[in-house]
């Protein structure tokens, strides 16, 4: 094999390990289409409170927990 024939073989893999990704991609992220509107309020609303200091952080599962129950 020439290096040619070797180039455009890398070529073809690089090609499909690309569609894999993009197709990975849409498996763990949705695309932002298919999010209910509501969905994207709450988030945004969300965001809101956290940049105001309206949170509470936690050091532990149990630290979570605790503060739920509250």
């Amino acid at each position: 094999m020439d290096s040619q024939n070797i180039g455009m073989m890398l070529q073809k893999i690089l090609g499909k390990l690309e569609i894999i990704e993009e197709r990975l991609y849409e498996l763990e992220y949705p695309a932002e289409s298919t999010i209910k509107v509501d969905i994207i309020k709450e988030v945004l609303e969300a965001e809101k409170e956290i940049d105001t200091g309206n949170y509470v952080n936690c050091d532990s599962a149990r630290s979570f927990i605790e503060n739920l129950k509250r």
